[in-house]
């Protein structure tokens, strides 16, 4: 083979190849849902640890869900507000868990819904300030 035709040869076997593997991978796949901003945190308080525990359990297998995080105990929350670990104030201090919703699931009605069984607190970042929640309190 002259040894002009030799590159000439590996270059298009290159470009098949490419085209090739261009054609043999998948393509990326849409995920369902509307995406939006991570913006709320959706908490959960409950006045004892297993009543924690057992929700969180119960959340992971919920449609609406797509996370549950941040599993703090009643002497975690209390350490982590105040800094201290007594026993009184532990006792006054609510367990709590995080709640992420899934994907194309208003956080709101989400939070409405929980609302029925659970101390709810909701905060959204992203709300414009001149929002306000149902209370008609402004947002925040």
């Amino acid at each position: 083979m002259p040894s002009t035709v030799r590159p000439l040869t590996v270059a298009a076997a290159l470009v098949l190849a490419a085209a090739a593997v261009a054609v043999v991978l998948p393509r990326h796949q849409p995920v369902p849902g509307t995406p939006t901003a991570y913006c709320t945190d959706l908490r959960l308080l409950f006045a004892t640890d297993e009543d924690m525990r057992a929700t969180a359990e119960r959340l992971r297998g919920d449609p609406r869900v797509r996370e549950v995080r941040d599993q703090r105990t009643k002497a975690d929350n209390h350490r982590l507000l105040t800094g201290a670990s007594d026993a009184a104030g532990t006792a006054l201090t609510p367990a709590s868990l995080r709640v992420v919703e899934a994907l194309g699931v208003d956080p709101a009605d989400l939070a409405g819904q929980l609302r029925d069984e659970h101390r709810v607190n909701l905060s959204d970042a992203c709300r414009d300030t001149g929002d306000t929640d149902e209370s008609g309190d402004a947002g925040g």
